[in-house]
């Protein structure tokens, strides 16, 4: 299954979505529509912005059948960053594709379409990529694009999930996924608007960085290496995003 599809599903009269299957069964890898609702109830009430990524990337594992690993990706004209991630090996295969310039998860922000990967391994739109992130165990992958702000130096948001399995999103996950990723972006922009866009958005690389480096020199979680820093920010009592940048300058923290 190698295709590439529009954002969103929309009525014949341009209103609100129209997606099937959200109300998969009880017990399920995506849970009941009672439990995507509440996820999406949670995303929306989040304050700030480190907040409202972490938790979007831990509920897109948890709600979108065959996801094993999630993160959110920026693109903009000076570069990539992936603030957030579930796994260290998330940040790497953005790393990659930001080296090859190549992959679902560039073409989805670049393009602002929703692209599915059912086997990287084979895959030819991505022939550098996709060899690469199927050695390293990672055979699926489903990308949808979070347009955050236009500017001169636009910055799109990616909400990228990846699957040890081929084959791994159908149908309905896919469709789950897109009504999850606007909520994301939705809950994002809310997010950066009550912090200020840049500020937000540079200290959330800075911190990103930072839960990079931490989760993989100490093998902690996302929120693990997240609560590291803030501890050592309330214990000394400076801002978070000048604890994570000595982590990003240094490799350790203060």
């Amino acid at each position: 299954m190698l295709w590439t599809k529009p954002l969103t599903s929309r009525s014949d009269d341009g209103g609100s979505f129209v997606v099937d299957g959200l109300g998969a069964a009880e017990g399920g890898p995506e849970g009941g529509s009672g439990r995507f609702a509440a996820a999406l109830r949670d995303l929306a009430s989040c304050n700030e912005v480190d907040g409202t990524l972490q938790l979007a990337v831990e509920l897109a594992t948890e709600l979108v059948g065959g996801c094993d690993i999630a993160d959110i990706m920026f693109i903009r004209a000076r570069g990539v960053t992936t603030p957030v991630s579930t796994d260290p090996l998330a940040i790497e295969l953005d790393k990659i594709q930001e080296a090859t310039d190549e992959g679902p998860c560039l073409q989805a922000g670049h393009d602002q379409v929703t692209v599915v990967a059912a086997d990287l391994g084979s895959d030819p739109r991505w022939p550098a990529f996709g060899p690469d992130a199927a050695e390293r165990g990672i055979r699926s992958a489903l990308s949808f694009p979070l347009f955050l702000h236009r500017t001169d130096d636009d910055r799109f948001g990616v909400l990228n999930l990846y699957s040890r399995e081929t084959d791994a999103f159908d149908a309905q996950a896919v469709e789950r996924g897109e009504v999850f990723a606007a909520q994301c972006a939705a809950a994002l922009a809310a997010a950066i608007a009550r912090e200020g866009l840049q500020s937000a958005l540079e200290s959330r690389d800075v911190i990103g960085q930072a839960k990079g480096i931490l989760m993989q020199r100490h093998r902690w979680s996302a929120l693990e290496a997240l609560d590291r820093i803030r501890e050592v920010s309330q214990r000394d009592n400076v801002k978070l995003r000048d604890v994570a940048r000595h982590v990003a300058e240094t490799g350790e923290l203060p």
